[in-house]
């Protein structure tokens, strides 16, 4: 009887003590998260303005009709900017944690912080022409993923969860878009024509050195390259099975294929066009991106030869452009002008492949 009356007792004072244990826990955790709990800081206001400043330079960006342009400082020329940067911009400023304070007063130690005038990246966000936020951007901390800041008119130190310093140390082009053009998914290319030279003289080979481009492109017009233009129509219907569910039988389907303006596949005009590949070909077209801008004032360098021309039709607009070829160091460079910039830019390697095609590419195997 003694036994059975004290396993009840006995399993009361087991869930006592451990109520009472979660309890303590529960009460430490809720005085250290005051002590150091994080203090999010938003910013209500719609930005529509940055500017990025440090001892030896400045950034502006500016939301226009729902586009982001970045300049080199205030009145000069603007650029579109690249719409995931300048994303990650934005949600520093206006999503700002502050995780701790690291000192009350920087005074005469803010080079400790990074935060000296030599150092420091300056932030200032408007809406409407009216700061809304202020951040004076030191070093990382140890951690490397966290950052010292001052905010606004505050004297304080405080520690950030965000590299703030690595994301806004960037310059004009490290914001620039680096896209030339981009197809909608449901616009396509209807016309393609290219020209493609010799690697002799894409490689200046051939020609007097000091001409310059000009001579090597008036070379180019009396050299022989290989030009041709393919036309996208429409095939009459095929047959092809039909879809699961859809019945027995075929159905009709249309099919787009690639037909040659000009004469002959290869030399001895015995090869037949492959559609496929020129169609693939094409949809590979669609999308040009650089790797960096030449200066705005940029000429095509001496040493670099005319390697294609290429234009084409889509969505009832025309796009040209040219490719130049040259060397720096030991690997091959390439520099391109298209109808869409005014400003020269370099492309990698296996984007100038898609620019310098030839027939042969394209016949049947």
């Amino acid at each position: 009887m003694n036994v059975q009356m004290k396993n009840p007792y006995m399993r009361k004072i087991i869930l006592l003590s451990c109520t009472a244990v979660l309890l303590c826990i529960y009460i430490v955790q809720l005085a250290l998260s005051r002590k150091t709990g994080i203090k999010s800081m938003p910013v209500q206001a719609e930005i529509d303005s940055l500017a990025i400043q440090t001892a030896s330079s400045e950034v502006r960006l500016s939301l226009k009709d729902g586009t982001w342009f970045v300049s080199r400082g205030e009145g000069q020329t603007e650029y579109e900017a690249a719409q995931g940067i300048v994303d990650g911009l934005l949600a520093n400023v206006k999503d700002l944690k502050l995780l701790a304070t690291a000192t009350r007063s920087a005074g005469s130690d803010s080079a400790r912080y990074g935060l000296d005038d030599a150092s420091k990246i300056v932030v200032t966000a408007y809406s409407a022409s009216v700061p809304v936020r202020t951040l004076h951007v030191g070093k990382a901390t140890s951690t490397g993923s966290q950052n010292y800041v001052q905010l606004d008119d505050d004297g304080a130190v405080y520690i950030v969860g965000a590299a703030l310093h690595r994301d806004f140390d960037k310059q004009c082009d490290d914001i620039r878009s680096k896209s030339i053009y981009s197809l909608d998914s449901d616009v396509k290319i209807e016309k393609v024509s290219c020209t493609t030279y010799p690697a002799a003289l894409q490689d200046g080979e051939g020609t007097d050195e000091g001409r310059g481009p000009a001579g090597r492109q008036a070379d180019k017009a009396g050299a022989q390259g290989e030009s041709f233009t393919f036309v996208r129509e429409e095939a009459a219907t095929a047959e092809a099975p039909a879809a699961p569910g859809e019945g027995e039988g075929n159905v009709s389907v249309s099919k787009a294929v690639w037909k040659q303006l000009t004469s002959g596949m290869t030399e001895d005009g015995r090869k037949e066009l492959d559609s496929d590949k020129v169609a693939s070909w094409a949809s590979s077209l669609s999308l040009l991106s650089a790797t960096a801008w030449l200066d705005d004032n940029a000429a095509i360098p001496a040493d670099y030869g005319l390697a294609s021309e290429l234009s084409f039709t889509a969505g009832g607009k025309d796009y040209t452009m040219k490719l130049y070829k040259g060397t720096e160091g030991e690997e091959d460079s390439y520099i391109m002008s298209c109808s869409t910039t005014p400003y020269l830019f370099k492309v990698a390697s296996y984007v100038a492949t898609r620019y310098t095609k030839t027939l042969a590419d394209f016949v049947k195997s």
